[in-house]
């Protein structure tokens, strides 16, 4: 059950809790979980995944190696929101804000919904990795 704090520094806390830190982190995220998922499924290099930073700098390519169609999630940080999109766009691009919740944790809420960090990641990336 989680606890809200009588003390918090929320003023402090909610500026620490911003779309490029929270980016900066899911991208940690999904570079191990690409690690993961090419371990597990024991992935010959010329199929594996592979996540690379755009040019940006701001967006993450998800894709697989070696297959056609490709299929790509990229994972874009913009303003307000991080915003997920799918290509070819067989899934509906979504995005989620970030914000501090009432127990003082830095989360993401898609559609009122709050998720954390790695429930993101698998909304992103289960599609991509395990298929429908």
């Amino acid at each position: 059950m989680a606890t809200i704090p009588q003390h918090l520094d929320w003023v402090a806390k909610r500026a620490a809790c911003n779309v490029a830190q929270v980016f900066n982190e899911i991208c940690e995220g999904v570079l191990s979980d690409v690690k993961v998922i090419n371990e597990v499924r024991k992935l010959p290099p010329e199929e594996s995944f592979q996540a690379t930073f755009a040019s940006d700098g701001f967006t993450l390519v998800i894709g697989r190696l070696g297959c056609l169609p490709r299929v790509v999630t990229r994972i874009n940080a913009c303003k307000d929101q991080i915003i997920v999109s799918h290509q070819p766009a067989s899934e509906t691009d979504w995005c989620a804000e970030v914000g501090l919740n009432n127990e003082g944790r830095c989360i993401l809420r898609r559609d009122g919904t709050e998720l954390e960090q790695w429930q993101f990641r698998k909304e992103a990336l289960e599609s991509l990795f395990f298929g429908k």
